[in-house]
């Protein structure tokens, strides 16, 4: 088991940001779509027998208090088409095939659940996330209370790190100007943006915070003495997952905030019939690939 925490401060209120956060993610799904190497299924009607199922199978027991059977749930497929995932390839462990990963949701707002895994490689992540309002001090807190951590766990999770967006993404090939809350201006928010660039801004003013504890788990892990080749190979996997995360989530809460003037005067309703449209879309694009394959 592996554990990492990231912590990234936000300036916006909680409602703010649950709507930003729902919108900015049917974006970056549309962006995906766009790419004829990733193709996307989404699980509809998904029964209660099912749904208790997918706990059982996957929710680890100390996880499953924060969540139920009628909590809102979304299962994605992502088929990653005619390219090597940066997690998996590496000596010995290159897909030989699509790489196909299964994510499911879980919102209990403020509280969040999303378990992504890969089961030919044996591989699941499990990411809580929690939104909470912060003085300026708080953030600096070491201390994980919005997760249920056993005292291993607590032993091995002492460190986090702060993802602050007004620094800039380290890999220049993600790095997009658009989405630079430093070199952007918002006209509805007009006090919000530009931030200062690598300004440490959530010091001196009240933030929202959002808490994400990011753990691996090797399906195939025993108690059994492990091999330096097992060893090394979970290592290679917690270094890519680690760096592969960083890079999402910056991006993703930079986007948020640059794009602000488009989704701040939705409401909820808005984005659900967005999230309604584009579901009908992929289910009509799944119809036509089984149609065609089917000829």
């Amino acid at each position: 088991m592996k554990l990492k925490e990231y912590r990234i401060p936000m300036p916006l209120s909680l409602d703010e940001y649950h709507l930003g956060q729902q919108w900015t993610e049917i974006e970056l799904l549309k962006e995906t779509l766009q790419t004829c190497a990733t193709h996307v299924t989404m699980f509809e009607n998904i029964t209660e027998q099912e749904r208790m199922k997918i706990i059982n199978d996957k929710v680890p027991l100390p996880l499953r208090d924060k969540i139920s059977f009628l909590t809102s749930m979304t299962h994605r497929q992502y088929r990653i088409k005619d390219q090597k995932s940066k997690i998996f390839n590496f000596v010995f462990f290159k897909p030989k095939a699509d790489l196909v990963l299964d994510e499911y949701s879980w919102d209990s707002w403020p509280y969040t659940l999303t378990i992504v895994e890969n089961l030919e490689n044996s591989v699941r992540i499990i990411v809580q996330s929690y939104c909470q309002t912060n003085s300026p001090l708080a953030i600096n807190q070491n201390c994980q209370v919005y997760f249920p951590l056993n005292t291993h766990q607590m032993r091995i999770s002492k460190d986090y790190e702060i993802i602050n967006v007004s620094e800039r993404l380290d890999e220049k090939r993600d790095y997009r100007i658009d989405e630079d809350p430093t070199r952007n201006i918002s006209l509805k928010k007009p006090n919000l943006l530009p931030l200062e660039l690598n300004s440490k801004w959530y010091e001196n003013q009240s933030s929202i915070c959002i808490y994400k504890l990011v753990e691996l788990m090797m399906l195939n892990d025993s108690n059994e003495e492990k091999s330096f080749l097992s060893k090394a190979t979970n290592k290679i996997i917690w270094s890519s997952i680690i760096k592969t995360q960083r890079i999402l989530y910056h991006r993703f809460h930079q986007k948020m905030l640059c794009d602000i003037d488009q989704w701040i005067d939705k409401t909820m309703a808005n984005v659900r019939e967005e999230e309604r449209l584009l579901r009908k879309f992929l289910l009509q694009h799944q119809q036509t690939l089984l149609e065609h394959s089917n000829k």
